[in-house]
């Protein structure tokens, strides 16, 4: 019986740690990328709106090349003449990536007839158990049309540096039947139709709100 308590107490207090230890990589994203990013400027469409940081100047990124969930590599050129949102995630994770998904979805029912204009884009960061497969089931059970990549980490790393991701590496050993977390950079990008980075969505952000500023740089663009 003591062993038996010993033990309760024992995974009571691991599993305190990890929680602790998701918050405190929570934390650490929003701050670095709350470095990296603008607040809004005043008078911006997205000024006064929470969560939301303008980047001032628009940064052209980098082009980058990662494998689709359909096994085919996808460019970021490939979506020039497209607003592309997108994050960093991972399939098994239990609330931050799932939580965005669906708030992506009712950014595209926001969207309305200019859904099609925009590209929703989920990056994984967890090769080792997300296969272009593994993505393809997980992103229909959000909408078909969203679009998972994948690559290794030297390519993550180099397209990454851009955005300020930051994720956790798997236990070592570990292997795809594994439960394990991945702790990651949890805000999404807004990339405008010329590969131009325009705003930065914290955790949270409305989807109102994000559909307000795709219809902004949209709207923008055509002026």
């Amino acid at each position: 019986m003591l062993n038996t308590q010993r033990l309760r107490n024992t995974n009571i207090i691991r599993y305190a740690l990890l929680i602790g230890l998701i918050v405190v990589a929570f934390v650490a994203s929003y701050m670095l990328t709350s470095r990296l990013f603008s607040r809004p400027a005043a008078g911006s469409s997205a000024s006064g709106t929470k969560g939301v940081a303008v980047v001032t100047p628009p940064r052209l990124l980098s082009d980058f090349t990662l494998t689709s969930h359909t096994g085919e590599l996808v460019s970021l050129s490939d979506f020039r003449g497209r607003s592309v949102l997108m994050f960093f995630g991972y399939t098994h994770c239990p609330d931050v990536c799932p939580t965005t998904l669906a708030n992506y979805k009712r950014v595209k029912q926001a969207l309305g007839t200019k859904a099609a204009d925009t590209a929703f884009v989920f990056v994984s960061v967890d090769g080792l158990r997300d296969t272009p497969d593994v993505l393809a089931d997980y992103l229909a059970l959000f909408d078909p049309s969203f679009i998972g990549l994948m690559g290794d980490d030297a390519a993550l790393q180099q397209m990454g540096a851009e955005f300020g991701l930051q994720y956790s590496a798997p236990p070592a050993g570990s292997s795809p039947d594994d439960n394990y977390m991945v702790e990651h950079t949890s805000p999404s990008f807004l990339i405008d139709a010329d590969g131009y980075l325009r705003l930065v969505y914290f955790y949270g952000t409305e989807p109102d709100a994000m559909a307000a500023g795709i219809q902004h740089i949209q709207t923008e663009r055509a002026a």
